[in-house]
């Protein structure tokens, strides 16, 4: 009975098959579905190399302060200025008998370009700016006039950045304040009159730190005044302070360069192409970008017609690494641009590349070329602006490589010219 069981079921599953076969072909192989054929390409892209002329570093969350030297891209200087609030309606009323003791300046430090544990040392130098600080929209290039005058020197190992650092200023500095302060000279009489007295600080390193330090603005830098006065019924000394800050008050960083031992030394006048260079440059802070022309897409798009665009994408490098991968730019951005060399504002935003499944007409949702530390390359998809450039329905083609953190660090990276593609996967009816 077991063996009639499996015969049956063999003759069944034959039967089955035999009458499938018989209701003709199906799936790719048949007449009533053309093949489709899949494809990739490699669109090369044209380059060169431009300095911006304007890269803004006021009110940016910190100020930088420090130097590099010998990199790839250079030597560079970071100096931070930020004005201070004399708080003059927060002045108390002076004992007699009060005296000054000592002027001690404190800081927060938010952000390190080398976050290596042997690179964390700071040589810090304050300076009295001597010109107005006017509230306005600093850029890297801005500088204020500040004297010779040492209002303070401390050097420091910088351990981590959510601590207090503090270090004692000049005494012949805090005598002028303290007496200032007790006497109810007129330049504390209010900001306007403080401002002018003392327009701001200075700050740079004193030495090649090989290193650049955020500061943090606001409250979070304090100029305290100490000073003994007698308690309430005169008998004992107490110590108090009278505290200064930056808080709402305008802050911004100005950035030096010498590329003039590196092949970007011909890049000497702002928003002016450089070609003639074998390697490309990307640096936030100086306003160095690389531009980008995608007119061979144009070419591929009349070429290959009736195509569908499956994906595209496109690859930056591989670059050349620094040692340290924290001085990379966390991100790129594909800044639309033209004949001219600068960003196309668009409202409070700029116009770039945008997200797959945004319009490219809008700014809000700009595509973001992450690195990948295995392959040494920043790449993206790009597939909806591909689409809608091989359809004729929008095509521009020069984009500004730009870093994402282009205001707040001194990150950058090199990479050869060659090392620039967008890979396009589609498909073609045979």
């Amino acid at each position: 009975m077991a063996k009639i069981k499996s015969c049956g079921a063999l003759l069944l599953g034959l039967a089955i098959l035999y009458s499938c076969e018989e209701k003709g072909d199906f799936g790719l192989a048949t007449d009533d579905v053309a093949p489709v054929e899949f494809n990739t390409t490699n669109v090369a892209i044209e380059s060169s190399l431009v300095q911006l002329d304007s890269v803004i570093t006021a009110y940016q969350g910190r100020f930088l302060v420090g130097s590099l030297n010998n990199t790839l891209l250079g030597n560079y200087t970071a100096t931070g200025f930020l004005a201070i609030n004399g708080r003059t309606g927060n002045i108390p009323s002076f004992d007699d008998d009060a005296k000054y003791d000592s002027v001690r300046i404190e800081f927060k430090i938010n952000y390190m370009h080398d976050t290596s544990s042997t690179n964390r040392d700071l040589d810090l130098e304050l300076f009295d700016i001597t010109e107005e600080f006017e509230d306005t929209l600093y850029i890297a290039s801005n500088s204020l006039e500040y004297s010779n005058r040492l209002l303070a020197l401390g050097s420091f190992v910088i351990e981590d950045t959510d601590s207090v650092y503090a270090m004692l200023g000049d005494d012949a500095w805090g005598n002028e304040l303290f007496n200032g302060l007790k006497n109810g000279s007129s330049n504390f009489e209010n900001q306007e009159n403080f401002s002018q007295y003392l327009p701001g600080i200075a700050f740079r390193t004193a030495a090649d730190q090989g290193n650049v330090f955020g500061f943090t603005p606001g409250v979070d830098f304090r100029i305290r005044v100490y000073y003994n006065e007698p308690n309430a019924d005169n008998t004992d000394v107490v110590s108090r302070y009278f505290e200064m800050n930056g808080f709402n008050m305008p802050y911004f960083f100005n950035v030096a360069y010498d590329r003039s031992a590196t092949e970007f030394g011909v890049v000497d006048q702002t928003n002016t192409e450089y070609s003639g260079t074998n390697s490309l440059a990307v640096h936030s802070g100086s306003g160095l970008v690389t531009k980008l022309n995608l007119n061979q897409l144009v070419s591929f798009s009349e070429t290959v017609q009736g195509a569908i665009i499956n994906s595209a994408h496109i690859e930056i490098g591989p670059i050349e690494e620094p040692s340290n991968l924290q001085t990379l730019p966390n991100s790129l951005l594909l800044y639309l641009t033209d004949e001219r060399n600068t960003r196309i504002r668009d409202g409070s935003s700029y116009r770039s590349i945008q997200q797959d499944g945004s319009s490219q007409l809008i700014s809000n949702f700009p595509v973001l070329l992450r690195y990948n530390k295995e392959t040494k390359k920043y790449s993206a998809s790009i597939t909806s602006f591909v689409k809608v450039y091989y359809q004729d329905d929008y095509r521009r083609d020069e984009y500004f490589l730009y870093p994402s953190d282009m205001n707040s660090t001194l990150r950058g990276f090199t990479f050869n010219k060659d090392n620039l593609s967008i890979k396009i996967f589609y498909s073609e009816l045979r």
